[in-house]
Parts: C-alpha cells; sequence; structure tokens
C-alpha cells in the first residue's frame, strides 16, 4: 500500500460514477409508509384511545408533504437526473 495518493492526487484512482436509481419507486415507498404511520396515528391514537396527540400527526403530516414535495422535484428533474430525455415527445 502506498502513501502517494494520500500527498498527489494525481496518484489517486478516479472515483466511481454514482449509481442511478429510480427516485419515484423510493419516494413512493417513502409516502407509503408515512401515509400508513399517519393512520395509525389518527385510527389508534384519536378514534380509539380518545387522545389528541399533537406532535405525532404534525409529524406524519410533514412527512407527507415532504414527500409529495421530493415526488414533484423529481418530476421537475427527471431529465435533469438521467441525462437524457424519458420522455417520449409527439412529432409535430
Amino acid at each position: 500500500m502506498s502513501l502517494a495518493p494520500l500527498f498527489n492526487p494525481k496518484k489517486r484512482k478516479p472515483d466511481p460514477k454514482p449509481a442511478k436509481v429510480n427516485l419515484r419507486v423510493i419516494i413512493g415507498i417513502g409516502l407509503i409508509v408515512w401515509g400508513i404511520a399517519f393512520l395509525y396515528v389518527a385510527i389508534v391514537e384519536v378514534w380509539i384511545k380518545q387522545t389528541l396527540p399533537v406532535h405525532p400527526i404534525l409529524i406524519t403530516c410533514f412527512g407527507l408533504v415532504i414527500g409529495v414535495l421530493l415526488m414533484l422535484w423529481e418530476f421537475i428533474y427527471r431529465d435533469k437526473y438521467y441525462g437524457k430525455s424519458n420522455r417520449k415527445h409527439r412529432k409535430r
């Protein structure tokens, strides 16, 4: 093992390219998890236990809002992320 890459940046190996993943699937799974958590808080805590836990309801609502905003971001910047157009445009 050589210490040259630590001291000389030109001798370092190039970084690997980042893996491209389908962000819709990842964000969708997150939205499903936040939705299940919200339903649990809404049904079990509010309806069955007759309590109003404000913090868990706010946290799950913010999780859902952030997930929807991320899905919107993914929709807008999809072409930039993948580096090419994924949408099929109609020829006029």
